[in-house]
């Protein structure tokens, strides 16, 4: 495994077409991204944050022509650590959307929450294995590669309890006025 990137947020922005015809114009709906709650818009702002964080912290690659243990052993335990702080620092910005303007999206909140813990929890085990090791052996480097595969099948599965649950309309249409929200 070279490298693993996380990326948690998808939002979905929403188009209309109208074709012109004869006759006098009515007033229509206002769109509800012009008139957001200045709350719900800080709210979208630091959960894209979130997203954005993780997507430009990015992975962990190892170097494989490490020749010398103890520097191996040392670049393995010092890319686990960044991993292990850039899911504590995800987890901790997480945890102060919360509550949320509107309970539903604090749901949002808890189903990434959980399995990204589990992760990070996985890669503090495989850190916790390659610093507590004498030396970086087969086993030890097949206990690390077990957990960080298993971090990463619960941070998919993240992910994809993402795209089942979405966020109320409100929140949605003040991603339009959120900075860090890419609509």
């Amino acid at each position: 495994m070279k490298r693993w990137v996380v990326a948690a947020v998808a939002l979905v922005g929403l188009t209309g077409c109208a074709a012109p015809v004869a006759g006098r114009p009515m007033p229509g709906p206002t769109s509800s991204a012009a008139s957001a709650k200045p709350e719900v818009v800080r709210w979208m702002n630091n959960f894209c944050a979130v997203a954005d964080y993780m997507i430009a912290s990015g992975g962990v690659t190892f170097d494989q022509n490490q020749t010398d243990p103890a520097a191996a052993k040392k670049s393995v335990s010092d890319n686990l650590g960044r991993v292990v702080d850039v899911l504590n620092v995800v987890l901790h910005d997480l945890d102060e959307l919360t509550p949320a303007p509107t309970p539903a999206a604090d749901t949002a909140v808890e189903i990434i929450t959980e399995p990204l813990t589990r992760a990070r929890d996985k890669f503090v085990s495989a850190k916790s294995t390659v610093d507590d090791a004498p030396e970086l052996t087969t086993d030890v480097f097949s206990t690390v590669i077990q957990d960080m595969t298993e971090a990463v099948t619960v941070m998919q599965e993240a992910v994809e309890k993402m795209t089942v649950v979405s966020l109320p309309e409100e929140f949605r249409d003040a991603a339009a006025q959120a900075e860090n929200c890419d609509v």
